[in-house]
């Protein structure tokens, strides 16, 4: 159990409060809350909820088995390089070199992102980065969580019956004190999603779809000449 989970209750009940009042009577125009909730696009119970669930374990797995195949392909890469000369010769040889070269070079070593193995070490990277950023994002909402639950506003909540009755507007020290909360807890999870959105955008060149191209025809010319196997 980590920082967040054993926050989880207090700071839920709290931020709940928030949210209603959030909901119930809003915040002052122009109050900094209003950009944070467009930019995260949730309230501030919603984000607790999704922080407790984002997990880092299952993604450090992932990695972990991905660089593990990679190695796989990387073994499978090295049989691939096989010396014909001598064993078999001519048109038949030629355009199975072509093949298998062509295939080895799109299984690759894992030194070329622009390979199979390259493709799966930088998904394990990927898969990494993401665990760090699920801790990181888990950490910066434990640290806000821990601060609002003390703070002079979550007493102006906890002392409020509002948002108890539907027909009555919340006060406006009420309404403050809820403002003031949702930042604090708003701001991380903003810079974290956008944190996000710039690891996605700066590695997706290395985690595209990585077709497979037959190589060119064989050699050119008339009839085939003639093939020679040694037995």
């Amino acid at each position: 159990m980590d920082a967040l989970e054993r926050l989880a209750g207090v700071g839920g009940d709290l931020l709940r409060r928030v949210d209603g009042v959030l909901i119930a009577g809003g915040a002052p125009a122009g109050d900094p809350v209003w950009e944070l909730l467009r930019q995260v696009g949730a309230l501030p119970g919603d984000v607790l909820e999704f922080g407790l669930k984002v997990r880092a374990e299952p993604l450090r797995v992932a990695g972990a088995q991905l660089r593990a195949d990679a190695d796989r392909f990387a073994r499978r890469q090295g049989k691939l390089t096989v010396d014909l000369a001598g064993v078999w010769e001519g048109a038949g040889a030629e355009a199975f070199a072509v093949r298998w070269g062509a295939l080895a070079s799109y299984i690759g070593d894992g030194s070329d992102p622009g390979t199979v193995t390259g493709r799966l070490r930088a998904t394990a990277a990927y898969a990494d980065a993401l665990a760090d950023w699920c801790d990181a994002l888990r950490a910066e909402l434990a640290e806000a969580v821990a601060r609002v639950v003390g703070s002079a506003e979550a007493v102006v909540l906890r002392q409020s019956n509002q948002p108890a009755r539907g027909d009555e507007p919340p006060a406006a020290a009420v309404v403050e004190a809820a403002a003031r909360i949702a930042v604090r807890v708003l701001r991380p999870a903003a810079d974290a999603f956008a944190e996000a959105h710039e690891l996605m955008a700066r590695r997706a060149p290395d985690l595209a779809e990585l077709r497979y191209s037959e190589p060119g025809a064989g050699p050119a010319g008339g009839a085939a000449p003639t093939t020679r196997v040694a037995l």
